[in-house]
């Protein structure tokens, strides 16, 4: 497994996200169906590696609470 590729990779997923969140709302459905569709495959890319995918959910967890934490206020 090709550590430092992986976490390149998910860093230029974290900025490409920050993209994504110039031209779509946060809490849009075309924000959501992109981070799904664009975490699965970089989890495909590392042939769903357990860790790799256990990072992932934890990185749409994030999200998800972010979005969670702004519908309560």
């Amino acid at each position: 497994m090709d550590w430092k590729a992986f976490f390149d990779d998910l860093q230029k997923w974290m900025a490409a996200s920050n993209q994504v969140l110039q031209r779509c709302p946060f809490d849009s459905d075309d924000y959501w169906t992109w981070l799904v569709q664009s975490v699965g495959q970089l989890g495909n890319k590392y042939n769903n590696h357990p860790l790799v995918n256990g990072i992932l959910s934890a990185v749409v967890k994030y999200q998800d609470d972010i979005y969670q934490e702004s519908v309560r206020r």
